[in-house]
């Protein structure tokens, strides 16, 4: 096979994961001497994942690390699925032991008799909370229940194997929905288990504030705050340039500008624009990348984008909010007092909108007094696509 030049998308690990070695080390160091618990928070597109991916490899040998989706969660069920599976499959990844999975899957389908019979030939803590779901299966406990067994099952399995446990729980502000249930039993467990240790992640500001920051919440302070930045230009340009490189391409100086300035380092895009450039360098044959080659794949991305931007404006946001990005997108960063100007509205009366938009990781306040729309490859889809402003 052809070598991948880039990866656009998913989980990515060296040479395409770049520039976070602070963060990982800096939670593998909490991590590996049980000091705290961590709470990562970035924008979608950041890199939260590919830092989970990462921080994985470089601590298993150590842990069991077990990885848990929170989008795909939309029961308290869910949650015991998602989690206790993710746990038994990092647990037989680590030490290699094959069947372990298939058996355990037998407790949510299929006949209770065969069900038993599996999950009694792996026995320990892993057969008590397969019967645990049976039972749930069979009406005798409630979902507040197994969700309470959950975190009973992570503390005994890492009891059991005289070994740390880490579950990472990405999008976690996805748990919000159940109404506190998660949050109450997890601040009992946490506050008991000194062998396991959590990793939340999630892209909402206020995810940070009212479940960590907030003292009336069951989890105040019980986690530390590590917020992704994008990467910076020097790194994105060693690696665009590096990538190329591989492939005898070369690319100038301001064309590395102009990537760094449309992406702002957020990888998922500079990836992207990255895997455009060299599939134009091949089909046209060429060695060098400039300035011009930039603009037109970047052109093009956006066009490939304007069915998912084109969804996000319209249903992610109010009709107000939609105007407030529609305004902000004129420049990088603008004052309130400007965009209510445009809007012809009094500022007062945007700042619900404002706050809800900084809430939610769609605007930043780089400064006091100004704000900015976070993606600025969606910053220019709504100045192109929505204001009609094509410079």
């Amino acid at each position: 096979m052809t070598e991948q030049i880039f990866i656009v998308g998913g989980e990515v690990e060296p040479p395409y994961f770049i520039g976070r070695d602070e963060e990982v080390n800096m939670i593998k160091l909490d991590l590996l001497s049980s000091a705290q618990n961590n709470v990562i928070i970035g924008p979608r597109r950041i890199g939260k994942t590919s830092l989970l991916r990462n921080l994985k490899n470089n601590v298993q040998e150590k842990v069991i690390f077990a990885y848990v989706n929170c989008r795909k969660i939309t029961s308290l069920a869910d949650f015991f699925r998602q989690t206790t599976g993710s746990l038994i499959t990092a647990y037989e990844e680590k030490h290699k032991i094959k069947g372990i999975v298939k058996k355990f899957s037998d407790v949510f389908k299929g006949k209770i008799t065969a069900a038993t019979r599996s999950i009694s030939e792996i026995g320990g803590s892993i057969e008590y909370i397969g019967n645990v779901y049976l039972r749930f299966r069979e009406n005798e406990i409630d979902e507040k229940e197994l969700i309470s067994e959950t975190f009973e099952f992570i503390e005994n399995l890492s009891k059991e194997l005289n070994e740390p446990i880490i579950i990472a729980l990405d999008e976690f502000q996805e748990l919000s929905k159940f109404n506190g249930n998660i949050f109450n039993m997890l601040k009992s467990h946490m506050d008991s288990q000194p062998n396991v240790r959590y990793i939340f992640s999630g892209s909402s500001v206020s995810l940070l504030h009212d479940v960590f920051l907030k003292p009336d919440s069951p989890l105040y302070l019980m986690a530390a705050r590590i917020q992704l930045e994008p990467i910076k230009k020097k790194d994105v340009d060693d690696y665009i340039s590096s990538r190329l490189k591989t492939q005898n391409i070369t690319i100038s100086e301001p064309a590395l500008d102009l990537i760094y300035e449309y992406t702002a380092g957020y990888p998922f895009y500079f990836q992207k624009i990255g895997f455009l450039l060299y599939q134009i360098a091949v089909i046209g044959k060429k060695k060098h990348i400039g300035i011009d080659d930039v603009e037109n794949v970047f052109s093009s991305m956006l066009d490939e984008f304007d069915s998912e931007f084109e969804s996000r404006y319209s249903t992610k946001f109010s009709r107000q909010q939609q105007h407030i990005l529609k305004y902000l997108s004129q420049y990088k960063t603008r004052r309130l007092t400007e965009i209510s100007d445009d809007m012809q509205t009094p500022a007062s009366s945007l700042t619900t909108s404002m706050r809800d938009l900084y809430n939610t990781m769609a605007v930043d306040k780089p400064k006091e007094g100004t704000y900015g729309i976070m993606d600025n490859v969606f910053r220019l889809w709504i100045k192109k696509n929505i204001l009609g402003d094509i410079n």
